[in-house]
């Protein structure tokens, strides 16, 4: 495994330039294209970069980005702590659900996949856990670049400001979990599937920001995921992963 230096130029290097050199390709010519050009292709770059920082061993890939883990415990974790906006949004929306397939494919599931591989597993994951960087430096890193890729959807300074806290803040929260989940990286990805699936399915909202109802199932969400898990810990024995010393 390379040095906690090479971590630490290589891995944030490689991620402003892949998050911002998207943003300044040519439009795609066609769907296939966007998909090759904006979603494969930094997916293979990134395994690239993990696959040559741990010594170039395809066996350390999984457990370096955290998903040589229980992947079934995360989603059935993940089911659970969503459930206020299950029922909240279903309740607000007469439970009509209003999902496309490509809303379930591309704006859940695709979405929750590679946004969790490239925010939390490669950018946090790599600096918190290997190049030895406090949770809220290598935190910040990634929740203020991924808050900022959902600026598209702001359409004044008001919704600007709101989206891009609440993700910010979302990012800060997944990476949280990641760590205190054991490095299990199912978990925010679970997490972010069924919050994204749920908000689609009953159209809580046509951005993040979101209203102040579907706001607070969201609220909901996030404070029995952190009730849970602190309770879980402490019920095992265990002490958390970010402590103090973690923290900054």
């Amino acid at each position: 495994m390379r040095s906690k230096t090479v971590f630490s130029i290589v891995v944030p290097l490689a991620f402003l330039a892949i998050h911002f050199g998207k943003r300044q390709m040519p439009k795609a010519s066609s769907y296939l294209e966007m998909v090759l050009t904006r979603q494969i292709l930094p997916f293979l770059i990134i395994s690239g970069l993990i696959w040559w920082l741990h010594g170039r061993r395809l066996g350390a890939i999984p457990t370096a980005w955290g998903l040589k883990a229980d992947a079934f415990k995360a989603l059935k974790m993940a089911f659970v702590f969503c459930l206020p906006m299950l029922l909240g949004y279903g309740f607000l929306a007469d439970f009509n659900i209003t999902l496309t397939w490509s809303g379930f494919l591309l704006g859940c599931l695709w979405a929750a996949v590679s946004e969790e591989l490239f925010y939390r597993g490669f950018v946090f994951g790599q600096l918190f856990r290997f190049a030895g960087w406090k949770f809220l430096t290598a935190g910040l890193l990634n929740a203020l670049v991924f808050g900022s890729a959902h600026l598209y959807q702001a359409g004044d300074l008001g919704s600007a400001i709101g989206i891009f806290a609440i993700t910010a803040l979302g990012g800060l929260w997944f990476a949280w979990l990641y760590i205190e989940w054991g490095n299990n990286l199912w978990v925010p990805m679970a997490m972010h599937f069924f919050m994204n699936l749920w908000w689609t399915a009953f159209d809580a909202g046509p951005t993040a920001g979101g209203d102040w109802a579907a706001n607070l199932f969201r609220a909901a969400t996030v404070a029995i995921s952190i009730i849970w898990t602190i309770r879980m810990k402490r019920r095992h024995g265990e002490s958390l992963e970010i402590t103090k010393t973690r923290w900054i």
